[in-house]
C-alpha cells in the first residue's frame, strides 16, 4: 500500500467535510481543518519560545553569579561521560600488560574522585554544624540579653510562681540534693569569694580579694589566668591601699602598670639567659649589668648595632643603657652613662635628671634635650640610641622603633614611659593619656590586636592603659571569661578604682568629664553581678549571696542594691527557712544565712514579706511577718485569708483547710505567749474562727450543735424585736464579718427549715418568728445582698409555714 502524505489526508477530510448534511442534529464546524492547522502551529511556535524564555530567564540568573552556562553544560556532558566510561570499566587479563596498566590508571582516577567527594561531603557536613552552633550561640546571647532587658537595664521584679510560696517552710532537701550549676571556675572563685567575706564580717586581717582570686587561678593551674591575675594584683591589690582614697589615680596606676612590664621582662631575660647559659656565658655578682650583658649576647638584634663605636663585650652602649631601662633599673643605666660621660656628657645630666626627678625632666632641659635629639641623634645609625633619647625626653611618641619593639607589651611598656601625666592641653610632641587610650582602643582598636581570637590579650592592653571599665566590659562578652571579668571588677570595686553607675544604666556608659581631657566609661557592677549570679542563684542561693553582699554601698530607688538582690533571691528561690530562718515552737527565731550579714534582719525579712504580699502570696507573708514579729499584720493577712474561706468545705477547698491549720496554731501560740495585738484585729480573728466552726458543723451535718455555736456568737436576730438592734451591732463589725452575711443567712435559714421537720409546734412558731426576724434583719441591711440569696430565704421561709 502506497504511502499517504499528510496534504492527500487533509484533502480527503475536506471532501468528507463538505458533504455532511446541514440537517444533522452535530453542531456545525466552526473552522476548517487548514484553520486548524495554523492555530496548532501557532500554539505549537508559543510553546518553544516560553520554552527558550525559561532557558534564557536560567541563562541570566546563573550569569548573573558568575556562572558561564554553555561552559556549565558541557563540563556536565563530559562528566556523563566519563561516568559511563568509568561504569564501564572491563576486567583486565594478568597477560595483558597494555590493558592492565590502563585499568589502574582508570582506576586510580575513579579513587581520586571518589576520595573528593568524601572530604567533599565531610567538609558540607562540618560546616553545616558549625553554622547550626554559631546560630545557636548567637540565640543564646539574645535570650540572655532579653532576659536583662530590651534597653540594657535590669528588670529586678520576676514573676514567682504562686504554688511556690505555699511550700516555703516545708522540707528543703529536695532543693539541696540538685547538682551544682556551676562550672569549675565559678566554683574555684566562690570559694575564694566565700573566704574573703568570711574574713571581712569577723573583723579579722582580711587578705585583700585579688589574693584570694590570685591563689583559686595558682590551684586551678591556668598559666594564662594566673598571670592576668598577678598585673592585676600589681597594679591594684599589691599596693598600698591608703594611697586610694576613693579616686583613681591615673598617675600612680600607669606608674604601677610600668613597673609590671618592667617586672615581667626582666623575669623574661633571666629565662633566656638560663635557657642559653653556655652561649650567654653569665658569671660574676648577679647584677642587672651583667644580666643585660649576658642578654645581649643571646639578642640577635643587638649584634649589628654600633654606638658611636663604642661597645661593651661587643654589645652597643646604648643597648645596655636601653635594656636597663627595660627591665626597670634606671640606677644602673645612670652608672653606664656616667661610665661612658665622655662619649655625650649632656646625656649624663640629663638622666640624672630624669632619675632623681621620677622620670621627669624639667621644661628647660627637655627643650635643650629635644633640640640636641633632632640635630643629631635622629639620624643617628644607632637604633637603641634614638629610642632611649625618645624615653628620658618623652618625645617623638609617634616613633615606631619596630627593629627593637617587637612585641605588644614592648610597645605598651615605650608608650607607658613617654606618657605626660601632667600635660593640659593636647600637643604634637606630647603623648598623653587620653591619646594613648584612642591610640591603642580606637586607631588601632579589636581588630589590630586580634581580640576575638586573644581576648586576653586585649584586655591587658585596656588594663595596662587605665580602662579599666572598658577591659571588664570586653572581657565579659565571652561566656567562658565572664567569671575573670565580674572577679577583676569586684576586686576594682573593693579598692574604690571603678566608676560605677546606677543599676537602671546600660552595662557600659561613656560620659565627658569635664575635668580632664579625655571621657569617663562607667561600668553598671550591679547588672554584671546579676548577669554573673543568675547562672546559678537558684541552685546555690548561698553562694550568690556572697556577691550581692558587694553591692551592699550601691543605691537604688533609696534602697541597698544588697537588701534588694536578697529579697529578689529569696522570692524567687522560696527558701524561706534556709535563707531567713523559722520560728521555734517556743517563739524564738531559728537563724537562716541571712543573719551572716545582718545583725538584726528583722528589716530585710519585712521587706520580703512587703513584696511577697504585694504579690498576692498572702499565707507566705502571713508567715513572714510573723518571722519578723509583726503580729498586727500576721492577724491583718488571716483576716483577709479566712474571709474568702469561712463557708467553703475543707474537702472540695485544700487551701480552707491549711489556711485554718495555720490561724489555729498562730492562735494558741499567741495566747501561750501573751501577744500583744490590736484589739480590732484580734476581735475578728477570733469572731473568723468561730465562724469556721459553725461552717465545720453545719456541713458535717451536725445541726444541733452548729445551731448552739450561732446561737452563742450572737450575730442574728432570734425574734423581730431584736432586728433593729442587731442590725446597728452588726454595722459595727469588719468589713471581713460583713462580707460573710449572705452565707451566714442562708446557713441559719437551713438550720431552721431542717430543725422545723422534727419540732413541735410550739417550737415551729418560734422558728417561724425567728425566721421572719432574719428576712427582716436582711433587708435592714446597708448592704447590697446578692439576689439569688434574697430569693433563696424567702422560699426557706415558706417551707416553715
Amino acid at each position: 500500500m502506497a504511502q499517504v502524505g499528510f496534504s492527500d489526508l487533509l484533502q480527503r477530510a475536506e471532501e468528507l467535510s463538505s458533504g455532511l448534511e446541514t440537517n444533522l442534529e452535530l453542531p456545525h464546524v466552526q473552522r476548517s481543518f487548514q484553520q486548524l492547522l495554523d492555530a496548532g502551529q501557532k500554539l505549537c511556535s508559543k510553546t518553544t519560545q516560553q520554552q527558550d524564555d525559561m532557558q534564557i530567564k536560567a541563562s541570566l540568573l546563573l550569569c548573573t553569579e558568575g556562572k558561564d552556562v554553555p561552559r556549565i553544560s558541557d563540563k556536565l556532558k563530559s562528566l556523563a561521560s566519563t561516568t559511563n566510561n568509568l561504569d564501564q570499566l572491563q576486567t583486565r587479563y594478568e597477560t595483558d600488560i597494555e590493558g592492565f596498566l590502563q585499568a589502574e590508571h582508570e582506576s586510580a582516577i575513579l579513587g581520586a574522585v571518589e576520595q573528593q567527594k568524601s572530604n567533599c561531603l565531610k567538609d558540607m557536613d562540618q560546616r553545616h554544624w558549625k553554622g547550626i552552633v554559631t546560630s545557636w550561640e548567637k540565640e543564646k546571647e539574645n535570650i540572655l540579653k532579653s532576659l536583662i532587658g530590651s534597653d540594657g537595664n535590669l528588670q529586678f521584679i520576676r514573676d514567682t510562681p504562686a504554688s511556690k510560696g505555699s511550700e516555703m517552710f516545708g522540707n528543703i532537701a529536695n532543693k539541696k540534693g540538685l547538682p551544682s550549676s556551676m562550672k569549675p571556675w565559678e566554683l574555684a572563685y566562690s570559694e575564694k569569694v566565700m573566704a574573703y567575706i568570711d574574713e571581712l564580717l569577723s573583723s579579722k586581717s582580711t587578705l585583700p580579694l585579688g589574693k584570694h582570686c590570685e591563689n583559686g587561678a595558682v590551684k586551678m593551674k591556668t598559666t594564662e589566668i594566673t598571670s592576668m591575675w598577678k598585673m592585676v594584683n600589681h597594679i591594684i591589690v599589691s599596693q598600698n591601699q591608703n594611697l586610694f582614697s576613693g579616686q583613681r589615680d591615673p598617675k600612680l596606676l600607669l606608674q604601677h602598670a610600668q613597673q609590671y612590664l618592667e617586672q615581667t621582662y626582666r623575669e623574661y631575660m633571666l629565662s633566656s639567659v638560663y635557657s642559653l647559659a653556655q652561649s650567654a656565658e653569665l658569671g660574676g655578682a648577679p647584677s642587672t649589668l651583667n644580666l643585660v650583658k649576658s642578654f645581649l649576647k643571646i639578642s640577635p638584634v643587638s649584634t649589628n648595632q654600633i654606638c658611636d663605636g663604642e661597645q661593651i663585650n661587643g654589645s652597643s652602649v646604648w643597648a645596655i643603657i636601653f635594656y636597663c631601662l627595660r627591665c626597670g633599673d634606671l640606677n644602673t643605666a645612670g652608672k653606664v652613662a656616667k661610665t661612658f660621660e665622655y662619649i655625650c656628657p649632656d646625656f649624663n645630666i640629663w638622666i640624672n635628671e630624669y632619675i632623681v626627678g621620677g622620670q621627669k625632666l624639667s621644661l628647660s632641659t627637655r627643650t635643650t634635650m629635644k633640640l640636641h635629639f633632632k640635630r643629631t641623634v635622629r639620624t643617628s645609625s644607632d637604633i637603641y640610641k634614638i629610642a632611649v633619647y625618645c624615653i628620658i625626653g618623652k618625645f617623638s611618641f609617634m616613633d615606631e622603633h619596630k627593629e627593637i619593639v617587637k612585641k605588644t607589651e614592648d610597645y605598651l611598656w615605650f608608650k607607658l614611659c613617654q606618657v605626660n601625666i601632667e600635660i593640659t592641653s593636647e600637643s604634637s610632641d606630647d603623648l598623653s593619656l587620653k591619646q594613648l587610650q584612642n591610640l591603642v582602643s580606637v586607631v588601632y582598636g579589636e581588630g589590630h590586636f586580634h581580640a576575638n581570637d586573644n581576648p586576653l590579650l586585649y584586655f591587658q592592653v585596656l588594663f595596662l592603659t587605665c580602662q579599666f571599665e572598658a577591659a571588664i566590659e570586653f572581657l565579659s562578652r565571652f561566656d567562658s571569661l565572664l567569671p575573670h571579668a565580674v572577679h577583676i571588677a569586684l576586686v576594682l570595686h573593693e579598692n574604690n578604682q571603678l566608676y560605677t553607675s546606677g543599676a537602671q544604666a546600660t552595662l557600659l556608659t561613656e560620659i565627658n568629664d569635664a575635668n580632664s581631657l579625655s571621657s569617663i566609661c562607667i561600668l553598671n557592677i550591679a547588672q554584671l553581678v546579676m548577669l554573673y549570679t543568675q547562672r546559678f542563684e537558684l541552685s546555690n542561693p548561698s553562694i550568690a549571696m556572697n556577691y550581692f553582699y558587694f553591692l551592699r554601698d550601691v543605691q537604688h530607688e533609696g534602697q541597698s542594691l544588697f537588701e534588694k538582690c536578697l529579697c529578689e533571691l529569696i522570692q524567687e528561690t522560696g527558701e524561706y527557712e534556709m535563707l531567713l530562718g523559722r520560728l521555734n515552737s517556743d517563739g524564738s527565731r531559728k537563724y537562716g544565712l541571712v543573719d551572716k550579714y545582718c545583725s538584726d534582719p528583722k528589716e530585710l525579712i519585712t521587706k520580703v514579706a512587703t513584696v511577697t504580699e504585694k504579690k498576692g502570696l498572702y499565707e507566705d507573708a502571713v508567715l513572714l511577718y510573723d518571722l519578723s514579729g509583726n503580729s498586727d499584720k500576721v492577724l491583718q493577712l488571716l483576716n483577709r485569708l479566712l474571709c474568702v474561706a469561712v463557708s467553703k468545705t475543707d474537702e472540695f477547698h485544700p487551701e480552707r483547710a491549711r489556711v485554718k491549720k495555720l490561724s489555729l496554731d498562730i492562735a494558741e501560740r499567741y495566747r501561750m505567749q501573751n501577744t500583744v495585738t490590736a484589739a480590732s484585729l484580734q476581735s475578728t480573728f477570733h469572731l473568723l474562727l468561730d465562724l469556721i466552726a459553725f461552717f465545720d458543723l453545719y456541713h458535717a451535718d451536725q445541726h444541733e450543735q452548729a445551731f448552739d455555736v450561732l446561737s452563742q456568737l450572737q450575730l442574728l436576730p432570734t425574734d423581730t424585736e431584736q432586728v433593729s438592734e442587731f442590725a446597728q451591732a452588726f454595722k459595727m463589725h469588719s468589713d471581713e464579718i460583713r462580707q460573710n452575711v449572705a452565707p451566714l443567712l442562708l446557713a441559719s435559714m437551713n438550720l431552721l427549715t431542717k430543725k422545723s421537720t422534727k419540732s413541735s409546734k410550739t417550737e415551729r412558731t418560734q422558728l417561724k418568728k425567728t425566721a421572719r426576724a432574719l428576712i427582716i434583719f436582711a433587708g435592714m441591711l446597708p448592704y447590697h445582698l446578692p439576689a439569688d440569696t434574697t430569693s433563696l430565704l424567702v422560699k426557706l421561709e415558706v417551707q416553715l409555714k
